[in-house]
C-alpha cells in the first residue's frame, strides 16, 4: 500500500510537470486523477458498541468537473475508497445477572464466521453444531471496508492569484460497498474445555453485514497550482461526516445474549448503528 501511494503521487507530479504548454484558460469540462489518504473512525450509537480508535486508509480515482460559472463548478467522478475504524463491544459476563454478551459462531472446518441461527426450544444449539463450531465472545473489532464512491460536490473558487487558485467545496459522497473484512479480538465461550481462553481472527469476511449504500456529507477546501494551460496540481483537505448507517440494522452474524436477574439469557440478533467519519487529504492533477 505504501509503495502504491508513493508511485501514485509520483505519477501525478510527473504528469503535471510534463503537461503541454499554453496560456491558462477556462474550460467547460476538466478531468484528472487523485489519490486520497485518510484517517477514519466510527461513531457508534447505543450502548452495545463504542469507538476504539482510528484507521489510516487510502483511496483514489477519477475527477470530473463541469463549469457552471467562472468561479463555480459541479465536481463528480469515480473513486475507490478504503474506510474503517476500531470498535469495542460491551460484554458483562455470559451468565452474569442483567448482563449483555455479544458473540458469534465460527465454523471450524471452513474457517468462516457462521450466520445467526435460531436455537431450539431449550434455547440451545444441538450437540453436533457445537462440535463443528467455536462460540466466541466478540470483544474488539477492527473493520476495513472497500467502497466504490461517486461524489457530487459544488466547488467554488477564487480568481487566479499568480499561479494559485483557492477553492472550497461542499457535497455528498455516495458510496457502494464492495467488500469488507474484520480483525477480531475474542474470548472462547464454547467448547467448554477451552472456555475463557483469548483468541483472534484476521480478515473475517463481514461483507454481508455492511450496508450496500452509505452516504456522507463532505466539506473542505484547498488550492490549485497552475502549470500551463488548464493543467493544475490539486491539493486539498476535507471532512467526511457519515449520516447513514454503515452496517445493516440487524447483524447477519452477531448475536446478543441478554440475561435476566437470575442469569438466564434471551438470545437475539444484534441491532447495530455505526456512522463513519474521516479526514481526507487529496493530491491530484486536473487538465
Amino acid at each position: 500500500m505504501k509503495k502504491f501511494l508513493t508511485l501514485s503521487v509520483m505519477a501525478i507530479f510527473a504528469t503535471a510537470a510534463f503537461a503541454g504548454d499554453g496560456e491558462n484558460e477556462l474550460k467547460n469540462f476538466r478531468f484528472g486523477l487523485k489519490v486520497t489518504p485518510s484517517v477514519n473512525w466510527y461513531k457508534p450509537e447505543g450502548k452495545i458498541m463504542s469507538g476504539n480508535g482510528v484507521g489510516v486508509k487510502f483511496g483514489g480515482g477519477l475527477v470530473m468537473e463541469f463549469r457552471l460559472a467562472k468561479v463555480a463548478s459541479l465536481q463528480t467522478g469515480l473513486q475507490i475508497d478504503m474506510e474503517g475504524g476500531k470498535i469495542k463491544y460491551a460484554n458483562g459476563g455470559y451468565n452474569a445477572p442483567g448482563a449483555n454478551t455479544i458473540s458469534y459462531y465460527y465454523t471450524i472446518s471452513d474457517d468462516v464466521i457462521d450466520k445467526f441461527q435460531s436455537t431450539d426450544s431449550s434455547g440451545s444449539y444441538s450437540s453436533s453444531y457445537y462440535k463443528a463450531h467455536t462460540h466466541y465472545q466478540l470483544n474488539e473489532r477492527q473493520i476495513s471496508v472497500t467502497y466504490i464512491t461517486i461524489p457530487l460536490n459544488l466547488k467554488l473558487k477564487t480568481k487566479e492569484i499568480g499561479m494559485m487558485t483557492y477553492f472550497g467545496q461542499l457535497g455528498i459522497n455516495n458510496s457502494f460497498r464492495w467488500k469488507a473484512k474484520a480483525n477480531d479480538n475474542l474470548t472462547v465461550l464454547q467448547p467448554s474445555p477451552g472456555a475463557g481462553a483469548t483468541d483472534s481472527k484476521s480478515k473475517v469476511d463481514i461483507t454481508k453485514d455492511v450496508s450496500l449504500y452509505k452516504a456522507s456529507l463532505t466539506f473542505g477546501g484547498g488550492v490549485e497550482m497552475n502549470f500551463s494551460g488548464s493543467t493544475s496540481l490539486l491539493i486539498g483537505a476535507s471532512y467526511n461526516l457519515g449520516f447513514t448507517n454503515a452496517l445493516k440494522n440487524e447483524s447477519d452474524y452477531l448475536e446478543k445474549r441478554t440475561n435476566d436477574s437470575y442469569g438466564a439469557g434471551n438470545v437475539t440478533r444484534v441491532t447495530q448503528t455505526l456512522k463513519s467519519n474521516a479526514v481526507v487529504l487529496t493530491i491530484g492533477v486536473l487538465f
